[in-house]
């Protein structure tokens, strides 16, 4: 493949995906972990192990991993009998998998790691010192134990600059929006008026409606911890209100640490009124 080794990539999702929120303040997409490990070249196959059932990943995260052609490995955790969970399955089945490809896939000279966790170690120095391969950790910085580091090529797992661009964007908008209509009279505001207002706006270059209507719900699907949904009755009553506790948002509108905004009121206490 153009010089290029072959690769296999072996993603730990729960370390990538708690550290990258911890740090950027939103979710990692699908889409940005897929380019990530396919960043490296030559990729034969991607690996992503989670226990898919957690509420830490969207319902829809496997699914996109299982469009891109990924194999999204569930790992279920052993629970107790109120359901927490008490061992993690994951780092075992990753290290067997790394292992079993060592073993039977020697076409492939090229491993990636996409974790932090020190306990993959003896992994790593199997890789390199008995079987002779090139071994990459790539996680989020401060995640990644030094001793991975030590041994290894340590790439860091970096937010795409152009979703956080366009967040920050949004949310400036958002709550621009939030200030000149919400007076007392609307609690939040509707979808439809949000695609009006992002046409309006040069900085985001829509042509048609349409394509900033898509822009809209990919930010909901990918972006979902930065808004708060009001269901109605219909789509055409959506309505949505910026999350004032949400790391991101507070970061972008210089908020202080604390949350400050109060329990939102729901449909049901608002009879009378509608979304703009």
């Amino acid at each position: 493949m153009n010089g290029q080794p072959e690769t296999a990539v072996f993603v730990d999702l729960e370390n990538i995906y708690i550290g990258f929120r911890h740090q950027y303040g939103r979710d990692l997409t699908a889409d940005e972990l897929v380019e990530k490990a396919r960043s490296f070249g030559g990729v034969k196959f991607i690996n992503v192990y989670a226990d898919f059932s957690e509420l830490t990943y969207p319902e829809h995260f496997k699914l996109d991993l299982d469009n891109e052609g990924v194999q999204a490995i569930n790992v279920p955790k052993d629970r107790d009998r109120e359901g927490r969970p008490t061992k993690n399955k994951i780092d075992m089945r990753m290290a067997v998998d790394v292992l079993r490809t060592l073993a039977f896939r020697k076409e492939i000279t090229r491993y990636v790691l996409l974790t932090g966790d020190k306990i993959f170690l003896d992994v790593v120095n199997l890789a390199r010192n008995d079987f002779g391969k090139e071994v990459i950790i790539c996680g989020l910085e401060g995640t990644v134990a030094q001793v991975l580091k030590d041994v290894a090529v340590y790439v860091p797992f970096n937010a795409d600059t152009a979703i956080d661009e366009r967040l920050e964007k949004f949310i400036k908008l958002f709550d621009r929006l939030e200030r000149e209509l919400l007076e007392g009279t609307y609690h939040y505001i509707g979808w439809k008026l949000v695609i009006d207002k992002l046409m309006e706006q040069p900085d985001f270059s829509f042509t048609t409606w349409a394509e900033a209507r898509d822009f809209f719900e990919r930010l909901k699907r990918d972006g979902r911890i930065v808004l708060k949904y009001y269901p109605g009755e219909s789509r055409e009553i959506e309505g949505y209100r910026l999350d004032r506790r949400n790391p991101l948002v507070r970061k972008v509108l210089g908020l202080e640490p604390k949350p400050i905004e109060p329990t939102p009121l729901s449909l049901s206490d608002l009879p009378n009124e509608r979304p703009l």
